[in-house]
């Protein structure tokens, strides 16, 4: 079992920078090489770059979408501050037993999360400068277990648990010093056998999730729509694959889902109530209603490949992350 579930890991490369709750500042992220993101602003419709960062090629990145940029090492287990205003860096170790996957930074603090070691999900408070091991609950801590992403409402730090049966979501309570209290947890639906989650996006409402399966050998790869965080209402849209994923990106803006396919190009799903009506034959009610993936209408992008979808602060536009044949990124606003 262990086998399948590195083998999950490998070939599956997502860009580890997510829509993660955050709507309330100026700055984004975007990949402009293997080794290099901008930092940007929007004006005038136009994409504004105000800083190019060079990264390692297997870097974690986020923003607090205000002034601070954070670049995770992950080998290193450090962390690198950037302050947009005034250029000063400054560089932290995480002293803690983890193998990182996930980042978030808010105004107030860095939350990392992992492959279990001694710890799956910590807190770096900017204010304080002090670290915090948050909580797991028993039943999720033990080796092959992690939190591949992590986003967060106006509430809760949620954190996604990948891989092995059951699979959580867990939810802590926000607050701006101090560490985080474990609120409580929601058990995940499934869409087939050994699922191993790897991102997750939010949007008001809605809660959306990118995971891959392995059934008698056969591989495939599911976007998983939750209506409300109370988990009850879900609908999945679930394809084959060999050997490598399709799907780079998802991103969820109002009432739409868009989808990056390296095959495809640009997707995009309008998401209406009935779709979270629909009822399947299928014989367990812990497994996710399944929707047609021809409902999903795709725009090719000839000769490219989208890697990622990058919505803009404060608008209901996002940014297309193009790769070509030579390797040469550029963007488009959509």
């Amino acid at each position: 079992m262990k086998l399948i579930f590195s083998i999950l890991s490998f070939f599956i490369y997502l860009n580890l920078y997510s829509q993660n709750g955050l709507d309330d500042g100026d700055l984004f992220i975007l990949q402009t090489g293997i080794n290099k993101i901008s930092v940007n602003k929007f004006e005038n419709e136009i994409i504004k770059e105000i800083k190019t960062i060079s990264i390692n090629k297997n870097s974690i990145f986020s923003t607090d979408q205000k002034n601070i940029v954070v670049i995770l090492n992950p080998s290193k287990k450090s962390i690198l501050l950037y302050n947009i205003e005034t250029s000063k860096k400054n560089r932290i170790s995480i002293p803690y037993d983890i193998k990182p996957k996930s980042l978030l930074i808010d105004d107030d603090n860095i939350f990392i999360g992992g492959e279990m070691e001694n710890e799956m999900l910590v807190q770096y408070n900017l204010k304080t400068q002090k670290w915090f091991s948050l909580e797991i609950p028993d039943e999720i801590k033990f080796r092959g277990k992690s939190i591949d992403d992590i986003v967060i409402n106006e509430n809760y730090l949620i954190a996604i648990d990948n891989i092995v049966v059951p699979k959580y979501i867990l939810y802590y309570q926000l607050k701006c010093e101090g560490k985080l209290v474990f609120s409580h947890q929601k058990e995940l639906k499934f869409n087939s056998s050994y699922e191993s989650t790897h991102l997750a996006r939010i949007w008001n409402n809605y809660l959306g999730l990118y995971s891959t399966t392995l059934n008698w050998g056969n591989y495939s790869e599911h976007i998983t729509i939750y209506k409300g965080l109370d988990l009850k209402e879900s609908f999945a849209i679930s394809s084959d694959y060999n050997v490598k994923g399709n799907i780079k990106d998802i991103l969820l803006i109002n009432n739409k889902l868009y989808v990056a396919n390296k095959n495809k190009g640009l997707g995009v799903l309008v998401i209406q109530d009935s779709l979270f009506n629909i009822k399947d034959n299928y014989e367990w009610d812990e497994s996710n209603p399944q929707i047609d993936e021809s409902l999903i209408i795709y725009e090719p992008y000839p000769n490219e490949e989208i890697i990622k979808l990058t919505k803009i602060p404060k608008q209901d536009k996002f940014v297309i992350t193009l790769k070509d044949k030579k390797g040469t990124f550029r963007s488009k606003i959509k």
